[in-house]
């Protein structure tokens, strides 16, 4: 009669179910069945033959195709497995990585609104040190090399009574001469330290010394045209950039707002 009573299929499928309960329960895990469900219908299909395509230039095999399949069935059996262990758990990198997500979703879903001119106009008078128009300049330049500056002055007081510049120049592969350049042009060539000066010096006799990364220079301002505040039109993609930027942060900071009301948040030794 045992034999017979162990023999019976129904005793088997009870022995399998208290097994099963019984790792559940000495581990303390409780699955949902549908975790072990995985469905990769056309959608997931033709997001692994779109990546293919846009990393090799042309369609995936079949036999490739079935490769990304089951690479796809794979990650998700070890990433579902992971969490199961609570892999995710207490490491930065992935707290790091879920934290952006989480940034990128609520750009995302956040409104998209195209400013009108009025909106762009009013950010540039909020902001007009951002976009007032450099001013403009004529003047030459004679390199002095790396010399001190009593002896830079002298040549500079020599110039100012009819000494010719050739007598001075050193060779640097740099423009002598510029005309209607402007701020950020002189910047690029000669520096900030060089452009920075440009200002404070007069029109029409030779100025400085004038110091760059290059060493002293002596410069003549033949011409000067005033900088101004930007209209619109002249600077609209840069006060675009700048007003979408500041929707960005402005969002972020309002989402964070929202979660945050939410979790009572206690930091030791800090009332």
């Amino acid at each position: 009669m045992l034999r017979k009573f162990i023999r019976e299929p129904l005793v088997h499928f009870l022995g399998g179910a208290l097994l099963i309960f019984a790792f559940f329960w000495a581990t303390g895990t409780v699955r949902d069945p549908a975790d072990y469900i995985i469905s990769i219908d056309e959608t997931d299909i033709d997001r692994l033959a779109t990546d293919w395509e846009r990393n090799f230039r042309r369609a995936p095999t079949q036999e490739e195709l079935d490769g990304l399949i089951d690479q796809e069935i794979a990650e998700e059996i070890y990433y579902r497995e992971a969490l199961r262990l609570g892999l995710d758990k207490d490491d930065p990198v992935i707290r790091r990585r879920l934290f952006k997500k989480m940034q990128f979703i609520e750009s995302e879903n956040s409104e998209d609104i195209a400013p009108t001119d009025a909106i762009l106009q009013q950010w540039m008078d909020s902001h007009p040190a951002n976009y007032s128009l450099s001013p403009l300049y004529d003047l030459e330049q004679i390199y002095l090399g790396q010399i001190g500056a009593d002896a830079a002055t002298d040549i500079i007081d020599q110039l100012k009574q009819g000494a010719k510049p050739t007598q001075f120049a050193k060779s640097l592969s740099l423009p002598a001469t510029l005309d209607h350049a402007t701020s950020e042009k002189i910047s690029r060539q000669f520096g900030d330290r060089f452009s920075g000066q440009l200002a404070a010096l007069e029109t029409g006799i030779w100025s400085g010394p004038v110091p760059s990364g290059f060493g002293l220079h002596a410069v003549r301002i033949t011409a000067k045209k005033p900088g101004k505040i930007a209209a619109l039109d002249e600077v609209r993609q840069r006060v675009v950039n700048d007003w979408s930027a500041a929707q960005r942060t402005d969002q972020k900071e309002k989402a964070l707002s929202r979660y945050r009301a939410q979790y009572e948040i206690n930091i030791v030794d800090r009332p």
